[in-house]
């Protein structure tokens, strides 16, 4: 997996149809995990959620980061110039 993402580069998405699965060895808290599987909480699916959800945001951090000036930049241009569209608003 490229480190580097270009311009060309669409973004990964992990939402589609379930891909190729790893096993992995994690430390969890007993307690936790003990009223976890008296829940029936399928571990598998939790984990795969919360990672999905924590990588989707570190994404979207990533993504303003990388375009912060490009968003410093129209809101500076709209404070100087208003909202083209004002005089075709109904509200």
């Amino acid at each position: 997996m490229r480190m580097s993402k270009g311009l060309s580069d669409p973004p990964r998405r992990f939402d589609g149809p379930p891909k190729q699965k790893r096993a992995v060895n994690l430390s969890v808290d007993a307690e936790l995990l003990a009223v976890a599987r008296g829940m029936n909480i399928n571990l598998s699916r939790a984990f795969e959620e919360t990672l999905r959800n924590l990588t989707k945001e570190e994404r979207i951090r990533q993504f303003q980061e990388e375009h912060r000036e490009a968003f410093e930049a129209h809101n500076r241009f709209i404070e100087k110039h208003g909202i083209w569209s004002k005089k075709y608003r109904t509200w």
